[in-house]
């Protein structure tokens, strides 16, 4: 019965290291890599025309 325990507390941190060793390489190539992340935050900032319902004239939008 001990065994068995030892052995699930073993497979566990196995688990735990390699999960942790993926997130880092998740992280590292994620940090040298920006061209990953620039179309969120492109897509982001696309113009939007707001109509004012007080003029009935578009608010006028900032170039890009």
């Amino acid at each position: 019965m001990a065994t068995a325990v030892l052995h699930s507390i073993k497979q566990g941190a196995y688990i735990a290291i390699a999960l942790y060793v993926v997130f880092i390489a998740v992280v590292t190539v994620t940090s040298m890599n920006p061209q990953i992340n620039a179309g969120q935050v492109s897509s982001a900032q696309a113009p939007v025309a707001v109509h004012s319902a007080a003029s009935g004239q578009p608010l006028p939008q900032h170039a890009s």
